[in-house]
């Protein structure tokens, strides 16, 4: 299974303390003030990447929508994909936000629906069960969906659902083009919905063949909508101009880590979110996952655990084997960002590129056969990397 297009590459926008060694309590590094967070976004731009995922959680200093606001006030052109849990925002609260920040800042901005629960969803006293949690997601899509297709503007929308029920809702203006939903979730269920409502899903790093079974069941579900697939790995990178390096990085990483973070890793349990199971247990037992793929993020931090370590034709390598499996493109990242960041755009950027349009146009794809890109493209934007 091959992805035939041009890969989309994002980042990550630090929301919390941009750390050099993972585990440490409290944290250690620079904070996300916004002079950092602007850093970061221009330094993504300058390395390459289309975009950077914003994430949310209440633990992390600053706030996604807030902090987002700013960066794009002082930014260019990156785009900012927004995490939401559908809990924490009334859809139709959502769909006025999202299409507000939209208008200001055109095509600048996406959606990252998170359909699994956190223990944070008890701190705005939320308990849904599961089923009730698959429900909410559903619904909220929908009427997100419906209220920025403008649906009954005029009279007003209405929607009676297990969840919502609202009368009269008006979205004015409606967004004028469509604003990317990505979805995050490994279960069969979020697999539906993003089949249903999202232009991309996001799953985590593993080995190749389990990315592509993965991939090929994803791809299945959107077929059976008569949709496309846009399939985004989301995982970690340390990149050094030698292997050697790059490990004695990857080692200092994780040097930190508190034995009590550790502790709470280890004990954690997300039973009903697959994806996040499989990436503690990763990080929990040989850290050498496959060649280049190491679980050590996952000794002090939840989440993504896996990261690429290695030099930069390594790096290449191994996300050309992703993309072998169907993968479309990456939402990447490193410690601290901003260094990293700059990092992956001198070493790999345009290697990546240049080694995937090769391939590409010895397979199924030339350049030719694809749409130029945009000026806010990957392939533009890294010709500005030194």
């Amino acid at each position: 299974m091959k992805a035939s297009s041009r890969p989309e590459l994002n980042w990550f926008l630090p929301l919390g303390t941009d750390v050099r060694h993972i585990g440490t309590w409290p944290p250690e590094g620079e904070e996300p003030r916004l002079h950092h967070l602007v850093q970061v976004t221009e330094a993504a731009e300058q390395a390459g990447f289309a975009g950077l995922l914003v994430p949310t959680a209440y633990v992390n200093e600053a706030e996604t929508w807030t902090a987002a606001s700013a960066v794009l006030a002082r930014t260019r052109s990156a785009k900012l994909i927004l995490a939401v849990r559908p809990n924490q925002l009334h859809p139709a609260q959502a769909a006025k936000m999202t299409a507000t920040l939209d208008y200001l800042f055109p095509g600048r901005v996406a959606l990252n629906v998170v359909t699994g629960g956190w223990g944070e969803d008890r701190w705005i006293g939320c308990y849904d069960d599961r089923e009730t949690r698959y429900q909410r997601v559903r619904e909220w899509l929908e009427i997100v969906t419906q209220a920025w297709a403008g649906a009954d503007r005029y009279q007003g929308m209405t929607y009676a659902g297990k969840i919502y029920q609202l009368d009269g809702l008006s979205l004015y203006p409606p967004p004028d083009h469509d604003i990317p939903i990505y979805l995050s979730g490994s279960s069969a269920p979020a697999r539906q919905l993003s089949a249903e409502f999202a232009d991309a899903i996001l799953i985590w790093a593993d080995l190749p063949d389990a990315v592509a079974a993965e991939v090929s069941d994803i791809r299945q579900r959107y077929a059976a909508r008569r949709r496309a697939a846009t399939v985004l790995l989301r995982v970690h990178v340390v990149v050094r101009e030698s292997e050697e390096a790059a490990w004695r990085e990857a080692d200092e990483l994780i040097s930190r880590v508190d034995p009590r973070v550790r502790e709470t890793i280890e004990a954690r349990s997300f039973s009903d979110s697959p994806g996040r199971d499989r990436q503690t247990d990763l990080g929990t037992g040989d850290l050498m996952v496959g060649p280049n793929l190491w679980a050590g993020p996952g000794t002090g931090r939840f989440g993504v655990a896996t990261a690429l370590v290695g030099d930069p034709s390594q790096i290449v390598d191994r996300l050309m084997e992703y993309r072998a499996a169907g993968v479309d493109g990456f939402i990447l990242s490193g410690y601290p960002k901003l260094r990293e960041a700059r990092q992956f755009g001198r070493l790999v950027t345009r290697l990546f590129l240049d080694t995937d349009r090769a391939r590409r146009r010895d397979g199924q794809a030339t350049d030719e056969d694809s749409p130029r890109p945009s000026p806010s493209t990957v392939e533009s934007v890294v010709a500005q990397v030194p």
